[in-house]
């Protein structure tokens, strides 16, 4: 669904407030029209025709604020070993896929076989946590045959202590991630004075991994037909704070890419893009990292082999598509160039002349600046097809 972005739903308290010809005015991009989801990179976002979130340019010269968002995709789901250990690390009892939680892969255990007397009138639960076939060998370490037990991934323990009618008097959540596939984790706990029986669980669907791949496509409305404008990164920073490195694309109302760049704005690593409204005052533009020239959210020089590797020997953890790597705010600003700069924005060009435009349009000078070139190609080609009427 498009959501129309302008003066009405952002600055109702200025009402009434006449905006002269190429006064200044910020507006907030907000994303999300077309993403398939916060925590989806699996299919980043992508251009569709005619679905694009609208933004209002009031004036001659608008600053729109965007954020290229950081995503969560799912990550590897460990297969875990659970143990539990006494006062001198000796196995007590051990789990290989009891969980009530994950996928049928994790580990867990009920009762209270695995409370230990401390010997001072307390009592403590002490557990590990590694990856199968870790364990199966009845040695604790993270290995299995001197090899490591190639898990990956996070997972999640919950603890719940209950007492002798059953209901819960305290619970514990261990949250931790297997990273190199050779770790085994101890976790240790005391154990309510009133508890009776505990229930341990793992979890190990709940791990994540960052992926930048946010794309942001928007349409630029309200502008004057057939006239020039830049948009201009002038501001934003990432979540390294350094300025954010975006590349801007330019596209027909079909989704075909007419023209992209990722350098020439105020400072390095900013971009800036030169295009022309259509016939309908309208601009269709993307925004996404630096890396991004197709804008389909991925790194463009790693999505290749990424494909590449796709279908090949089974893969036991999920693989996370590269993203295009940059993830943080941007301002851009909009702004008329040559030869509208100026005009009232009444739609009739900077003469207001009905007979020089349309003798202009007659030459095939869409861009009416006197002669006829590429610039008027471009016009032609975002213009192609449906009018929007």
């Amino acid at each position: 669904m498009k959501k129309a972005i302008g003066i009405a739903a952002l600055f109702g308290a200025t009402a009434g407030l006449a905006l002269a010809s190429g006064s200044s005015l910020y507006v907030t991009f907000e994303t999300g029209a077309v993403p398939t989801g916060h925590y989806d990179c699996d299919a980043p976002d992508y251009c569709v025709p005619f679905d694009w979130t609208e933004v209002v340019i009031p004036g001659d010269c608008t600053y729109i604020n965007g954020d290229l968002e950081k995503r969560e995709a799912r990550y590897c789901e460990p297969d875990t070993y659970m143990v539990c250990f006494d006062k001198l690390n000796n196995i007590i009892d051990s789990d290989d896929n009891s969980s009530e939680y994950g996928n049928g892969w994790a580990s867990g255990f009920w009762g209270s076989q695995c409370f230990v007397d401390n010997g001072d009138g307390t009592r403590s639960l002490r557990l590990g946590v590694t990856g199968r076939p870790d364990g199966l060998d009845g040695v604790f370490n993270g290995l299995f045959q001197n090899g490591p037990h190639g898990q990956l991934g996070g997972f999640t323990v919950h603890v719940d202590f209950r007492n002798s009618q059953g209901a819960t008097v305290a619970e514990e959540t261990y949250v931790d991630e297997f990273v190199i596939g050779a770790e085994a984790f101890h976790i240790n706990y005391a154990v309510p004075a009133s508890a009776t029986d505990v229930h341990v669980n793992i979890d190990n669907t709940t791990g994540t991994v960052e992926v930048r791949c946010d794309v942001d496509f928007f349409k630029l409305v309200n502008l004057v037909p057939l006239c020039d404008y830049c948009i201009e990164q002038i501001g934003g920073l990432n979540c390294e704070c350094v300025p954010t490195d975006a590349r801007l694309g330019w596209f027909d109302k079909s989704c075909t890419l007419i023209l992209t760049e990722g350098e020439g704005g105020a400072v390095a690593g900013y971009a800036k893009l030169c295009a022309v409204a259509d016939a309908n005052g309208e601009i269709n533009l993307a925004v996404s990292g630096e890396h991004d020239a197709d804008f389909d959210g991925l790194h463009d020089y790693l999505q290749d082999a990424w494909y590449d590797a796709q279908g090949r020997a089974p893969i036991e953890c999920p693989e996370v598509k590269p993203g295009h790597g940059e993830a943080g705010c941007y301002t851009l600003k909009v702004y008329v160039t040559a030869p509208h700069s100026g005009s009232s924005n009444d739609g009739a060009g900077a003469s207001g002349d009905a007979v020089l435009m349309q003798n202009a349009l007659d030459h095939g000078d869409l861009n009416m600046d006197g002669v006829t070139n590429t610039a008027d190609l471009g016009i032609l080609i975002g213009n192609f097809g449906w009018n929007g009427n």
